[in-house]
């Protein structure tokens, strides 16, 4: 899709994937990574020519994740990969290129559902405990963000100054948060 100044979308071209599609988020300019759902590789990498790949340099878990298990998200100027585990309470962190990984397991990270990434900073939405994870992506957290609603969903600007929550709860319920950092 296009968005043009006016902010009105144009349907460019409609692409049939061999997985169902969870979670999707930029790649490169003719690429994007999406989050499997059913599907043993977690994530995959379609163009926008429809072509699909496999990220060759990672190894992921041999699991089968259903609807609303887990999530990724990709930062492309660290080269991460960021996949959630609602079950396992974890975040795994996989660096493409090398294939190399850490999984984050923390008590502050319980049910953790929407996941996104700016700035160098991975944001879980932590549904077990209202908050918003904030993490390095090298796995150190950095903060939580009491957020006063169960996290669903997270956006947060590609500056890193807004974030935006959705209420698990209720379909009606969006908070947008102002960020500042010290």
């Amino acid at each position: 899709m296009s968005v043009d100044k006016k902010s009105s979308i144009t349907l460019m071209k409609t692409l049939q994937t061999s997985t169902e599609v969870w979670s999707i988020c930029p790649y490169d300019v003719n690429r994007f990574i999406v989050g499997t759902l059913g599907d043993r590789r977690h994530a995959r990498i379609i163009g926008l020519n429809g072509q699909e790949s496999d990220i060759a340099s990672l190894t992921f878990p041999d699991k089968t994740y259903g609807a609303g298990a887990s999530r990724c998200t990709y930062l492309p100027s660290d080269g991460v990969l960021a996949v959630t585990d609602y079950d396992k309470h974890t975040v795994q962190l996989y660096q493409i290129g090398p294939g190399t990984s850490r999984t984050v397991k923390d008590d502050r990270i319980e049910r953790p559902e929407g996941i996104c990434g700016a700035q160098g900073r991975v944001f879980v939405a932590s549904r077990g405990t209202n908050t918003v994870v904030e993490m390095t992506v090298q796995g150190e957290i950095v903060k939580c963000h009491d957020v006063g609603i169960r996290p669903h969903t997270i956006s947060v600007s590609q500056d890193g100054g807004h974030m935006v929550v959705a209420d698990s709860e209720s379909d009606t319920t969006i908070k947008l948060f102002k960020m500042e950092y010290a």
